[in-house]
């Protein structure tokens, strides 16, 4: 499921670069708004281990001119979310509909549409680009983080494994078998969340598999730290 957002700002609105956690503060604020953001902020889905919140965010964008590593649009701006869980896009629909108002940077942002999507794979095999970077990463023994990029060999059964986890927390069962093959092309992105920074990269997948396994890929995205606007991927 997805929902589709349109922003309205009075002035041109200036923002740092790198406001992906701010963005998705904004979210969170929304859904406390209507009481709902105990469940995807703290709770989500998975053991104590791991746990995965199950809801991604897409870059903002729009008509906009970068300068000095920040971002002014100028005009009407779009942001996109997804989720494989109905709920999420339903609530978040309804906080918009109660309140149509986002508060990014200490401005608020009139929300000129949220409409609903529900968008559905009927083939098994698809062709992914990365609209936001995918992050894959791996701790060394001395628990040191590393961010692996495309050429590395574990990043497709890094991304399988992630995969296989999300849809087993999310379901309760096994997901269905899927085949990535990841384009020699690769775009390296670093960004700053919260004072980390965080390594991953624009690339085309060509994913096979069931269909629905494909849809679910396409609502909850590839790779880690999804709800912190990594990983989402549309289809060509």
């Amino acid at each position: 499921m997805q929902i589709h957002l349109t922003l309205k700002c009075e002035t041109p609105f200036t923002i740092p670069l790198n406001y992906n956690y701010q963005l998705q503060s904004a979210v969170y604020a929304k859904l406390s708004e209507i009481g709902a953001s105990d469940f995807w902020h703290d709770t989500g889905f998975g053991d104590n281990k791991q746990k995965f919140k199950s809801f991604m965010f897409g870059p903002l964008t729009g008509a906009h001119i970068i300068e000095n590593k920040k971002i002014t649009f100028t005009d009407e701006i779009h942001l996109e979310l997804r989720s494989p869980i109905f709920e999420f896009c339903d609530e978040l629909q309804r906080s918009f509909e109660i309140n149509p108002a986002i508060k990014l940077f200490d401005t608020s942002l009139e929300v000129c549409s949220a409409t609903l999507v529900n968008r559905h794979i009927n083939n098994n095999c698809a062709i992914f680009k990365s609209l936001s970077p995918i992050v894959v990463h791996s701790t060394l023994p001395d628990k040191r983080t590393v961010f692996l990029s495309p050429n590395d060999e574990m990043f497709i059964q890094r991304l399988q494994i992630n995969y296989h986890n999300k849809f087993q927390s999310l379901y309760g069962y096994k997901a269905p078998e899927i085949s990535l093959k990841i384009s020699e092309n690769s775009q390296k992105i670093v960004t700053n969340y919260k004072g980390t920074w965080i390594t991953g990269y624009k690339c085309r997948i060509t994913a096979e598999g069931h269909f629905a396994a494909l849809e679910f890929l396409y609502n909850s995205g590839f790779g880690e730290k999804n709800s912190q606007g990594f990983g989402m991927a549309d289809i060509l």
